[in-house]
């Protein structure tokens, strides 16, 4: 069937008025084809073609609903039973008490949080005051390796510069004292023995001289020999004993540092954990709490309560009552603003491609049949609604929303309402009822009631409403 949906349609032509004309002396038939495609010739009637103003729309019906409205939820996290809900249709103000939900589990999770938050709070002072104490402690090591270090290379200056070289200046003293010592003796030897020679010396006296130089001799040897002893091992031994003790004294100083390092990292890592512990804790005792708050759902703003519907009667979700189970997010209460409505309507796939946004609508209430009211389409949705897929797979509806333009009467949300699209309105035109046009061969037909009786004549049909069907040719 073609559907031209354009208000700029091909206006009737000459042989449009000759159907017409030939309407005035015959009808129209409104014939149903039998289950096996013959004429039932004895359940017929006529109709007679008529010209005029053609209204095209597409009416359906749908509930008043508020343009704005708050939605309370639950913010509760798993599932929570009320145990108080005011009644429905209440005006209330803002910070009125709208829904409690139990909140013994919240208690109960409330009180272990805090028992554990104050357990990580003592962990964490406890973690604290350790890195403190090990930061002094390792602060005191460090210390004194510094101490002993400085000492090690002190003591090494000491002896490089001052003990090594006494020594040494003693050493050489020695040898000076005993080469003069040795000198004087040979010199009292030689006049010991010149005087010996001519009978002015006892023999015992040279021998006593001859003594003396022997003993030079052996003492300047031995001052030599202790010089040479102390020179070349003694001193050496000794300065590798202080290197040694100054590389000691650094590698202390080094494993100390890097122990401590450790230490200290251990100690930091271990605030660090107990710190996050604590924040943890902290943020958990703040979310409990928070959701003990919650428990407690308390008007924003005031308005009108209205209790959450399910958006399909395939939901899972219990009524909002007393008692009821309820989980998180789930809409529990809207406070509507009724200064603005809508109507919200569903459009089946075969009149969607008609409808569009800022189209003019008539909208008559359940409440107030005889009452029309005015609006306009403000919302379309580009995909069928999956409620209406659910329920039916092989029905596809989409959402529309109908603002209402008119001021209406106080009002609740929730009302019935039939909203009526107005496609177009094509003004003279033939037009016939819907049901007279049927399918033959694969053609659009309608019957003409002739002297023989009724004969099919092949017809273009172009836009229809719920009653007629305009006729192009």
């Amino acid at each position: 069937m073609n559907q031209n949906a354009e208000k700029g349609s091909a206006r009737p032509s000459t042989k449009t008025y000759a159907l017409a004309g030939l309407a005035g002396i015959a009808a129209l038939l409104l014939w149903m084809l039998s289950s096996a495609g013959g004429v039932n010739e004895g359940n017929t009637s006529t109709f007679e073609v008529i010209r005029g103003d053609f209204l095209v729309s597409v009416t359906a019906g749908g509930t008043l609903e508020a343009v704005n409205q708050e939605v309370i939820r639950n913010e509760v996290d798993g599932t929570s039973r009320v145990i108080y809900i005011i009644p429905e249709g209440e005006v209330v103000k803002g910070g009125d008490l709208l829904v409690e939900l139990d909140s013994a589990e919240a208690v109960e999770q409330v009180n272990q949080q805090k028992l554990s938050f104050e357990s990580a709070v003592q962990t964490f002072e406890a973690a604290k005051a350790n890195l403190e104490i090990e930061q002094s402690q390792v602060q005191s090591l460090i210390d004194t390796a510094i101490l002993n270090t400085n000492f090690a290379y002190i003591d090494y200056r000491k002896f490089i510069e001052g003990d090594r070289l006494q020594q040494l200046r003693n050493a050489e003293i020695l040898i000076q004292q005993a080469e003069e010592s040795l000198k004087l003796n040979q010199n009292q030897l030689y006049w010991s023995q010149r005087l010996f020679d001519q009978g002015f010396e006892a023999k015992t006296n040279l021998e006593r001289d001859q003594m003396a130089v022997t003993n030079g001799l052996l003492s300047l040897e031995q001052a030599k020999t202790q010089f040479k002893m102390l020179e070349l091992y003694d001193l050496p031994k000794l300065e590798e004993t202080y290197v040694s003790a100054l590389i000691e004294a650094s590698n202390e100083l080094t494993r100390v540092i890097l122990q401590g390092t450790n230490t200290l990292n251990k100690a930091i890592a271990d605030l660090t954990t107990q710190s996050n512990t604590l924040r943890l804790n902290k943020e958990r005792l703040q979310r409990e709490e928070e959701q003990l708050e919650k428990s407690k759902i308390f008007a924003p703003k005031g308005g009108m309560v209205v209790y959450a519907k399910s958006r399909s009667r395939f939901s899972s979700e219990s009524m909002i009552e007393e008692g009821a189970q309820v989980r998180k997010r789930q809409e529990l209460i809207t406070l509507p603003d009724t200064s603005q409505m809508k109507v919200d309507i569903k459009i089946h796939e075969s009149q969607i491609s008609k409808v569009k946004k800022g189209q003019t609508t008539f909208i008559v209430l359940d409440q107030q049949p005889d009452q029309r009211y005015k609006g306009i389409v403000s919302k379309v949705a580009p995909l069928p609604d999956s409620a209406s897929f659910f329920s039916d797979p092989n029905l596809k509806e989409y959402a529309t929303e109908i603002l209402v333009t008119d001021t209406l009467p106080d009002l609740k949300p929730g009302v019935s309402a039939r909203a009526e699209i107005v496609i177009t309105n094509i003004p003279n035109t033939l037009k016939i009822p819907i049901q007279s046009v049927t399918t033959v061969d694969g053609k659009q037909v309608v019957f003409k009631q002739t002297m023989s009786g009724p004969e099919p004549v092949p017809v273009e049909v172009g836009l229809f409403n719920t009653k007629f069907i305009e006729v192009l040719d």
